[in-house]
């Protein structure tokens, strides 16, 4: 196993559309942190709670991640190279098990990234507008774990429907939908904060007590089930499909 981890994480460090996520997270990042501390004068940007959201922008790379365990699950099947995959490691519910470590652990470090370039950021507009910084305070940096965590799970659940699916692009489309579209309408029936994105932004939110999210642990657990549904239903999918 550790050997099919090793190799994904390769396949993964290799490939240019992982770089370019990357830095689409860093300038994502930085445009809405500049747009929204930019327009804000002193007094708003000393408040904790402003500083916690400039900080919280870092989980735009959650979307990201989402999009890195598509790729990592569907990418083969799009390049053609699941079949030499398959001939190495036969055991496909294995493959499928790596790939979740590896996008994972890319999740992790993606959104470790997003979250130091925000500090960094929150803390430049700080100093240059004379406020006083919040940033090392507990309310700011309990976000940390949260985003973190983020990263992770979001990059799970990409894997699960990736492999669900197999079409990259197809699943790509679906889940940006779902996201934008989707969820949104299911505030007619106010269940929205069940949805996957929703229980993820919870677990970003960390029991600030949106009306729109479910608290940090209730959201947690409910955002872990759904990766952990998508991974087998995606690992079962991908046993049974026939690839030539």
């Amino acid at each position: 196993m550790t050997r099919l981890v090793r190799s994904e994480l390769l396949k993964l460090v290799t490939t240019r559309t992982v770089l370019w996520l990357g830095l689409l997270t860093l300038v994502l990042v930085t445009l809405f942190i500049s747009l929204t501390a930019g327009n804000n004068g002193p007094d708003e940007l000393a408040q904790i709670d402003h500083q916690r959201d400039l900080v919280n922008f870092a989980a735009l790379s959650a979307l990201l991640a989402l999009i890195l365990g598509i790729i990592a699950s569907s990418g083969e099947y799009a390049h053609n190279t699941i079949g030499q995959t398959f001939l190495v490691a036969p055991v496909r519910e294995r493959v499928v098990g790596a790939k979740l470590v590896a996008a994972g652990l890319f999740g992790l470090a993606l959104a470790a990234v997003a979250e130091a370039a925000a500090f960094a950021l929150a803390a430049l507009w700080i100093v240059g507008k004379s406020a006083p910084s919040h940033l090392g305070t507990h309310e700011v940096l309990t976000a940390v774990p949260g985003i973190l965590a983020a990263g992770g799970l979001a990059a799970a659940l990409g894997v699960g429907f990736g492999c669900l699916l197999r079409r990259q692009t197809g699943a790509i489309v679906l889940a940006l939908i779902w996201l934008l579209v989707g969820e949104p309408l299911l505030a007619i029936g106010k269940v929205q904060r069940y949805a996957p994105g929703h229980a993820i932004a919870a677990v970003v939110d960390a029991g600030r007590r949106s009306s729109e999210l479910l608290r940090f642990w209730p959201g947690l657990l409910l955002a872990v089930g759904y990766a952990v549904v998508f991974a087998v239903a995606g690992a079962v999918s991908v046993a049974r499909a026939d690839v030539t």
